[in-house]
């Protein structure tokens, strides 16, 4: 009896034993996954957030790289390839599907944002009521930040903005035009430029600078962030996307003045 009971106390030992490794092993592997994520400049400060608890929830590392969304898109055209990559313009977003380097089964809106024309703090400008009927260039004086239309998403809305309310033959001979919408707001807290056109959550994280005017949203096409999986981005992509349009991720997007879409549309980057 002794025997039998040392016998089955020595099996139950040695299932646990085995058992805890294993489960230990699964727990091991997964936190040795890795996504990589490449994400436009204004995302900046939120996917930090978010990737922290991502991280913390999943167990998974999450590396972030932030630049303007042309300037990725490129670098991703020309091989670098991210887990996923997140466009603050469906322009962008398309160019990475077309050439191959995202993928349009795996690609939705995830937030939304808004156009707004900040000063630095100490600036006499008021606050203006942006529409038609207001002769804009004539508010300030001086030099106009806005990011490079060529590749900088925030900068092509401003300028289809300024296009659209009829100033931006007036205001182009006194555009600085920067790499990104993070440089934009850099340079008018810095006081090199009178105003900016930057994202309104920019405007918010800022000190140094307030907004004075809102862009009328039917002025431009919809500030829309893309989120897409890379090429190469595998289960670890994909498990990170669904977290991001999550409800457990919507407190944080709102929380940096972003408008979260919990419940994202299908790829539709034709705009």
């Amino acid at each position: 009896m002794r025997i039998k009971t040392g016998l089955i106390s020595f099996i139950l030992i040695f299932t646990f034993s085995c058992q805890s490794k294993k489960n230990k092993g699964h727990s091991a592997e997964k936190s040795k996954q890795t996504v990589s994520v490449f994400a436009a400049a204004s995302l900046a400060d939120v996917m930090t957030t978010l990737a922290k608890e991502y991280q913390v929830r999943s167990g998974m590392k999450v590396t972030l790289n932030f630049a303007s969304s042309g300037t990725l898109a490129r670098q991703m055209q020309e091989g670098a390839t991210p887990g996923i990559y997140l466009s603050a313009s469906p322009r962008w977003m398309r160019f990475a599907i077309e050439n191959g380097s995202a993928d349009s089964t795996a690609c939705f809106s995830v937030a939304r944002n808004r156009l707004v024309a900040v000063v630095p703090q100490n600036s006499s400008i008021d606050t203006l009521n942006i529409s038609s009927s207001l002769d804009f260039p004539k508010a300030f004086a001086g030099r106009l930040a806005i990011g490079d239309p060529a590749h900088v998403p925030a900068g092509q809305y401003a300028a289809e903005a300024l296009k659209s309310l009829g100033w931006y033959k007036s205001l182009e001979p006194r555009f600085l035009k920067t790499k990104d919408v993070r440089s934009a707001l850099m340079v008018v807290e810095l006081g090199e430029c009178e105003m900016g056109i930057v994202y309104a959550t920019d405007a918010m994280k800022s000190d140094k600078v307030r907004a004075v005017g809102v862009f009328p949203e039917s002025s431009h096409q919809p500030v829309e962030y893309w989120a897409a999986k890379g090429k190469y981005g595998g289960s670890a992509a994909d498990s990170l996307l669904n977290y991001l349009h999550s409800a457990e991720a919507d407190y944080i997007w709102k929380s940096f003045g972003f408008k979260a879409i919990t419940e994202p549309g299908k790829s539709n980057t034709n705009k």
